[in-house]
């Protein structure tokens, strides 16, 4: 089980960062095999004890031991699974829709269903803040370090105003957990269809459509390990799938495989939150 601590940003980065995370765990000695879905959110992840065994799927398979870290891209699909051995204890940064290209004003579409190395992907100052990380003693010092590394950033870009439309109206999308029409989507950010899918495409990584589909599936799993009693009928329901063949289609799409032969195979870790962050 993870242990995990989440905390707020500052007011300046809410709009695209939403939240800090201090994860622990412990293997045992035993090799721990998690499996990759799709998910909504690209992640910086800083480890401080072991690191991971190795990322595989069809494609690759990563030997992780040589990085302290990294940035995690969107997850348009399952991409095999993550092995850990050892003792564990990393920090997180969880970026909103499109908070990882407003700061560095990188094309997050480029990242998509890969992990990329901190040193292969941000200048030299990444190094400095890993070494003041390592230093920090709880996970406010570590969120207040992560904030002026962040700021930093932010404040070169020429405008980082949270009010402009592709971030408010991404951010909808979170908050309704994917059950939300893109024509709303287009007109609350005053564009057309095309255009906001462009500028959506641009800002996020993937297509606002799909963008939608992930989140709602993280919901559903989230929703599934939450309530365990649940039936599948009564969860695809909730979240506004048509019917049961509705969501597992998505599932199988999302995960590579059907709701219950999933979770069976490939039960997900469990966390306990000491604090957690809303979306």
């Amino acid at each position: 089980m993870f242990i995990t601590v989440e905390i707020a940003p500052s007011p300046v980065l809410s709009p695209f960062v939403r939240s800090y995370a201090y994860r622990e765990f412990e293997t045992k000695g035993f090799d721990f095999i998690m499996p990759t879905h799709a998910r909504h959110e690209i992640v910086m992840s800083f480890h401080f004890r072991d690191k991971l065994v190795q990322l595989s799927n069809a494609k690759s398979v990563q030997n992780l031991a040589s990085s302290y870290g990294g940035v995690v891209g969107l997850f348009t699909h399952s991409n095999g699974e993550v092995t850990f051995n050892g003792c564990y204890s990393f920090f997180e940064i969880n970026f909103k829709p499109n908070g990882f290209n407003k700061i560095f004003r990188l094309p997050p579409g480029e990242i998509n269903n890969q992990l990329i190395f901190a040193h292969d992907i941000f200048d030299p100052l990444i190094n400095i803040f890993y070494e003041q990380l390592c230093g920090a003693t709880s996970i406010h010092e570590r969120g207040a370090l992560a904030d002026s590394y962040l700021l930093y950033y932010l404040k070169k870009q020429k405008s980082f105003h949270h009010k402009e439309s592709i971030t408010g109206v991404s951010n909808l999308i979170i908050k309704s957990a994917g059950r939300i029409s893109i024509d709303k989507l287009a007109y609350d950010a005053n564009m057309s269809v095309r255009t906001f899918e462009r500028h959506f495409i641009e800002q996020v990584g993937i297509s606002p459509k799909l963008f939608c589909n992930i989140t709602r599936f993280n919901h559903v799993l989230e929703l599934k390990l939450k309530n365990p009693q649940m039936d599948w009928t009564s969860i695809a329901l909730r979240c506004g799938y048509f019917d049961q063949m509705h969501l597992i289609k998505d599932f199988k799409k999302f995960s590579g495989n059907i709701p219950s032969i999933y979770l069976k195979e490939s039960p997900l870790a469990k966390e306990n939150y000491i604090s957690r962050v809303d979306p």
